[in-house]
């Protein structure tokens, strides 16, 4: 049996999903986060059935990338029966698109979902004469605390379930209106009469918050500054004194030094615990130490998203946002870049324009991924112990400020055009669930198990050989005669006006061009004492903009370079980004040396 999974954006369709199927997909508060469809298992008592999470569209009309996807695979007769996810809290609106659903002809439940919000906002559901008026089973659930699922399953489960005829709607159609506008308003006419059969609403119970809230949060002079107070607030907490709890980098010697007594005690050769300890220990548990971090931060990231807070930060963006030649609706393939290149870069399908797509494409990857936070902890813990928040947070916005002003710059040179409207639904605030942000917290670690199982692994090795043998593969007394400091020679000059013309320096930016991590892993390995006497505070910096600026990892340009359609585009990704780094990471460290210099001889 295969089951489609079909809804509004932000009905709570994808957690619904994940409860049937026990998957983690990501689970958001905007609409396009699920652009493509995603398939699951669950066993519904005999019946093991394929689950299909369609994308969340208002209406199956075929205007939006998401309208065609859910349209085509629904028509196409590929599903048994539809789960029809419908907001208890919002039933008008969502029964437009089960009236669509209803004249397919395929069989139909329909899933109440968020009744606790639905209860809130004074509405009360008779279940028995909403299935009537639509002829099809009607299930009350709260997806988010898993309530109501059992019968879900059990309905779900039986065979007569594959058999229902639906009722489709009889339409009363205005003849003075012209024909889209009398559907659509024969269509919200018809679910007001439903709604008005099996529902009656109370007075909201207490105060309306979300529009209390939004009265502060969303103001049109102070909302972007109290944004970027909470982002303050978020990395203060993440790499001040709660992060500093978490971290473990202060573990790595005592284990490395344990390794080495264990190895050596067991009679291991020196060629081997040298491996072991040096190569894969320092490269890849230099890079763990900072997981604790890197974790809280996307927890904390995770409760304004599912809280509903981040959808009001993409309307606050959306004017800025238009002056700049980009669309609104980018800024969610743009928040998505936070965490990693890949994923945003496919989440610009969300985007008509093909315009739009490759200008947001062209920009993201200014947006640091957590790939590079690792690299950000290190020297900015390493240099500016009482002002690492500040130092990283700047960073991060100052990542945000180029990626305008390069869309400004390709907005009127190669990629000229007005960007496509902006319509989107702000979500009810809500209290985010600890399961939902386990799921987010979980992604993450696994991606970061995934890499230092394979990739890290793989590159530290590779980087404890080069710098193990001579050029010709005799064993390297110093590091300095090995076949990684004869390529860092070659590359280090590009970096001396940079402040930081070393050749580790340029080895391990070389190896953040597979994976960003490699670069502390690389560190780690080329600098055994650590990186505090190899840098001044200003190389320091000038270091961490050029990691800031260059170009994301080499699985990222794959897809760019698969999404943009043609290779001159992720060309132009590439040279530009080198360019902008290059050039802001020498400008910052000469004018630096320039004003020490002017002010150290007055």
């Amino acid at each position: 049996m295969r089951i489609a999974l079909a809804g509004n954006p932000n009905c709570g369709k994808t957690t619904v999903f994940n409860r049937l199927t026990g998957s983690s997909q990501t689970v958001g508060n905007w609409p396009g986060v699920t652009v493509e469809r995603k398939t699951g298992w669950c066993a519904l008592g005999k019946i093991r059935a394929e689950i299909v999470d369609l994308p969340g569209v208002y209406s199956l009309a075929p205007y939006s990338p998401e309208e065609r996807i859910a349209g085509a695979y629904l028509k196409s007769g590929q599903a048994d029966f539809i789960l029809n996810i419908v907001d208890a809290a919002n039933p008008v609106r969502n029964l437009y698109l089960t009236s669509q659903l209803l004249q397919l002809g395929i069989p139909v439940i329909v899933v109440l979902n968020r009744m606790d919000a639905a209860e809130h906002k004074g509405y009360a559901y008779r279940t028995e004469r909403l299935s009537q008026a639509l002829g099809v089973p009607v299930v009350a659930v709260t997806a988010a605390k898993g309530v109501g699922f059992e019968e879900l399953r059990r309905i779900c489960g039986q065979e007569a379930a594959a058999g229902l005829q639906p009722l489709a709607p009889r339409l009363d159609k205005d003849p003075g209106l012209d024909p889209e506008a009398a559907e659509a308003d024969s269509r919200y006419r018809w679910a007001e009469r439903v709604v008005a059969q099996a529902c009656r609403r109370a007075p909201a119970k207490g105060c309306e918050t979300t529009l209390k809230l939004d009265r502060v949060l969303t103001h049109r002079f102070w909302g972007i500054p109290l944004f970027f107070s909470i982002l303050f607030l978020i990395f203060y907490l993440t790499f001040g004194p709660l992060g500093s709890l978490l971290e473990s980098a202060q573990l790595l010697p005592a284990l490395c030094q344990n390794a080495n007594a264990l190895l050596t005690g067991l009679g291991v050769s020196q060629w081997v615990r040298s491996l072991l300890v040096d190569g894969v220990l320092s490269g890849v548990g230099s890079v763990a130490s900072f997981l604790p971090r890197i974790l809280l931060l996307f927890a904390l990231l995770s409760l304004l998203e599912d809280s509903g807070y981040m959808a009001r930060v993409a309307f606050l963006m959306d004017a800025p946002m238009r002056r700049l030649g980009l669309s609104g609706r980018a800024f969610v393939p743009l928040l998505m870049g936070f965490g990693c290149t890949v994923p945003a870069v496919l989440g610009t399908r969300i985007l008509e324009k093909e315009k739009d797509r490759r200008l947001t494409a062209l920009i993201l990857p200014f947006f640091s991924c957590s790939a590079k936070m690792p690299v950000y902890t290190l020297f900015a813990t390493a240099f500016f112990p009482n002002a690492a928040a500040a130092v990283i947070l700047g960073l991060y916005l100052f990542g945000v400020i180029m990626a305008l002003l390069s869309a400004l710059l390709f907005k009127n040179t190669v990629l000229s055009g007005e960007p496509e409207p902006f319509i989107m639904e702000l979500p009810d605030y809500t209290v985010p669930g600890l399961r939902n942000l386990w799921l987010h917290v979980w992604q993450r670690l696994k991606d970061f198990l995934i890499k230092a199982g394979t990739m890290l692994l793989l590159a530290s090795i590779t980087l404890w050989l080069l710098q193990s043998l001579t050029p010709a593969l005799a064993p390297a007394a110093d590091a300095s005669q090995s076949i990684l400091a004869a390529l860092g020679h070659w590359l280090a000059p590009v970096f001396s006006l940079c402040g930081f013309g070393s050749w580790q320096a340029a080895v391990a930016l070389s190896a953040g061009l597979l994976a960003k991590e490699n670069v502390v892993g690389a560190l780690a390995i080329l600098y055994p004492a650590g990186i505090a006497g190899a840098f001044t505070p200003a190389a320091a910096i000038s270091f961490l903009i050029f990691v800031l600026l260059y170009p994301p990892c080499a699985g990222a340009m794959s897809v760019m370079r698969r999404e943009m359609g043609k290779r001159r585009w992720m060309l132009l990704t590439v040279f530009y980004q080198l360019a902008a780094a290059w050039y802001c990471s020498a400008m910052f460290y000469q004018c630096t040396s320039l004003i020490s210099r002017y002010f150290f001889h007055q």
